[in-house]
């Protein structure tokens, strides 16, 4: 890919000009450097503008798509379009901006958001970036419907359409700080099949790549509305995501600082919300409603589901309301871990109403999914598939704790349901899970079947309520008295919702379920969780301590953290003396920076035992991480130097006060040599 400039390009300057700088030189002075030219605000006005103009003024404005798509944007530019105003075509703009200096699409003046008709646009998005840099897209309007039936049949492929698209498609290239926000993108009649591409790579906001090797890093898509847009509402698709073999997840090779907080997708033709080939992603925030609005009947891609990763590692997924998702012969599920998804997070959402369930775990390459303190209601309500639906095996370990479900009378629903594909309901199907601490108030009449048939299963500690299925699992330490729910049987939109079903007092499942560790810290309401108590039972901590306990990683295996970069393994080699006995640590493979991230909470004090060979520990810092992903450094102390042996010394680095609104802290290693900077214990609280 071209190197992106750094400043605005500048004309060649004559040769009497060399000479002059030349000869200051030679006098001993040297020559001023050049100053880079200013940022430029360009407009774009569809009723008074003149694409002659300068375009550098709302009085000078230009006047059409095609004169603003045919000029090359520098770092710090902006291009803004009049409000009330309404063109037709394809905005196409040149030019990369920089990190320092993203380019800006966005609105000025009063009235309503500039609208954008794609419907003349042949194929790709009615905003469309390839192979660019840093920017930013705000505040549009954007429709693109060309008034033919482009769905597809299972003979007759579609073409292609988005409302906005950002493509990579060079090999072996990053494009990088892309932001897409406030936007309105509805009726996009994108392809269900599509020619030449994979149909999910089609809808409403499309960030992309196929070319080998190329991915993305940095993309916010955030506070945008999709509407009534085919195929998918809202993707980050980077097929990238492997080298040799399409079953195995290169962790190098995917997309990352991937956000996608805040939208609502409503009534896409399939999907609402989905990242593909993306390590350390965050679907957060979001209202999906209506996914799976149409489909082709027979088809290898008929399904769908609301939000889902796939091809996938270290994604969190967690604050988001999925609801009224359509099953069409399978899927339909509210939220989905999908094939290639490794260590991946489910937690504090809201479920309900989705035909074919609250999720799906798919097993095949997957592994090391965590589904808790969420809520679903009369999810699975056809009976067709099972609130929790495990599919091609076990994703192991799976741990399925402190979730509530709530199944209404009349639903046929299956609370645990295997759909037999690869022999996934046999026996003998390797891979454990943990259905522990869950409610399960089920009305209905719909039952259980689940992997391993509870060879590889185990049941703890649930609260059973309801109908009693034969197929209902053993489990020593369930109750099946009623839960004491503040109002049984509320539903509908909204997270206000759950508020009905916190615990009473006198529930039974108060301080009566089994310790999970690691256990997230927190409940789906906010409250803190116990570390060697009792905790409740369902998605409410309703006898919280006091004050959020210390989380404590011992550095000897990723279950206690959330993400790390590709770089980062355990190492326990020795010798250990230089480790003063530490027995597993965290490094890096090579010279280049890493991370680790765990979740945190603002007030927090982050405290690191760390080994160093010749390395100052200002090699060590540590990053706050909000709601959007925003970093925020955070000052740290380094103890006196403890010297072990060989070379190494042993300190002790302890953070500042994280600042409020922190989700997540990064311990962040520096780009020296991989093996002389090592992290022990770290604790968090």
């Amino acid at each position: 890919m071209t190197a992106v400039p750094s400043s605005r390009p500048r004309r060649a300057r004559a040769a009497g000009a060399l000479l002059a700088a030349l000869a200051l030189a030679g006098a001993g002075l040297a020559a001023a450097p050049a100053a880079s030219a200013a940022p430029t605000i360009y407009y774009l006005d569809a009723t008074s503008g003149n694409d002659a103009a300068a375009g550098t003024s709302p009085a000078t404005a230009w006047k059409t798509l095609a004169a603003a798509s045919a000029h090359t944007f520098a770092p710090g530019d902006s291009l803004l379009l009049a409000r009330g105003g309404s063109w037709a075509g394809q905005l196409a703009p040149k030019g990369s901006g920089s990190a320092s200096a993203p380019i800006t699409i966005s609105a000025y003046g009063v009235g309503a958001s500039p609208r954008i008709d794609g419907a003349t646009v042949a194929t790709g998005g009615a905003v469309q970036l390839v192979n660019q840099s840093y920017w930013t897209i705000e505040n549009l309007d954007i429709v693109s419907d060309s008034g033919a039936d482009n769905f597809g049949t299972l003979t007759t492929d579609g073409t292609p359409r988005s409302g906005i698209q950002v493509r990579n498609t060079t090999g072996n290239s990053t494009v990088r700080g892309i932001t897409i926000r406030s936007n309105r993108v509805s009726d996009v009649n994108g392809c269900f099949h599509c020619v030449g591409i994979d149909a999910h790579v089609n809808g409403g906001i499309v960030v992309d790549t196929t070319a080998l090797g190329a991915n993305f890093d940095g993309v916010l898509i955030e506070d945008n509305h999709v509407q009534d847009v085919g195929r998918t509402g809202i993707t980050v698709w980077d097929a990238s995501y492997f080298t040799t073999s399409m079953t195995s997840v290169v962790q190098s090779a995917l997309s990352t600082n991937v956000r996608i907080r805040g939208n609502t997708v409503i009534d896409p033709d399939s999907d609402g919300i989905l990242a593909f080939g993306t390590d350390g992603a965050v679907l957060e925030y979001n209202v999906v409603r209506g996914a799976g609005q149409r489909t082709i009947e027979g088809s290898t891609m008929s399904a769908s589901a609301g939000l889902w990763p796939t091809r996938a590692m270290n994604t969190l997924v967690q604050y988001n309301e999925v609801s009224d998702t359509q099953l069409h012969g399978t899927d339909g599920q509210g939220f989905d871990v999908d094939l290639g998804s490794t260590n991946t997070r489910v937690q504090y959402n809201y479920s309900h109403d989705n035909e074919g369930g609250f999720i799906l775990l798919m097993g095949g390459y997957s592994s090391d999914v965590v589904v808790r303190y969420n809520l679903s209601v009369n999810d699975a309500w056809s009976g067709e598939k099972g609130i929790v639906t495990f599919s091609w095996g076990v994703p192991a370990p799976v741990r399925i704790y402190n979730n509530t479900f709530v199944v209404p009378e009349g639903s046929p629903a299956n609370v645990l349901y295997c759909d037999g594909d690869a022999g996934a309901c046999a026996s003998s199907t390797p891979g454990a899970w943990f259905f522990e601490n869950n409610i399960v108030s089920n009305e209905g009449t719909g039952g259980y079947t689940y992997p391993g048939l509870g060879t590889n299963a185990s049941f703890s500690s649930n609260l059973f309520w309801g109908q009693h299925p034969a197929s209902e699992p053993a489990d020593a330490g369930k109750i099946t008295s009623a839960p004491g729910f503040v109002s049984p049987g509320a539903t509908g939109d909204g997270f206000a919702v759950a508020d009905s079903y916190r615990l009473t007092a006198g529930s039974p499942a108060i301080s009566s379920g089994v310790l999970q560790s690691p256990n997230g810290l927190r409940d789906f309401f906010g409250a803190p969780l116990h570390t060697s108590a009792s905790p409740s039972r369902g998605f409410h901590e309703a006898a919280p301590p006091a004050s959020a306990p210390d989380l404590v990683d011992p550095a000897s295996a990723w279950d206690i953290s959330t993400a790390h970069s590709a770089n980062m393994v355990v190492d326990t080699s020795g010798p250990l003396s230089n480790m003063a006995g530490d027995a597993a640590r965290f490094k890096r493979t090579n010279n280049a920076a890493g991370f680790v991230r765990w979740d945190a909470g603002g007030g927090d004090v982050v405290t690191i035992q760390s080994y160093l060979f010749g390395q100052p520990p200002t090699t060590i810092t540590v990053v706050a991480l909000d709601a959007s992903g925003n970093a925020t450094p955070v000052t740290t102390s380094a103890s006196a130097a403890t010297p072990t042996t060989n070379g190494w010394t042993a300190r002790t680095i302890t953070s500042a006060s994280l600042p409020s609104g922190t989700r997540a802290v990064e311990v962040r290693l520096a780009a020296v040599s991989a093996w002389a900077v090592q992290l022990g214990t770290i604790t968090i609280g």
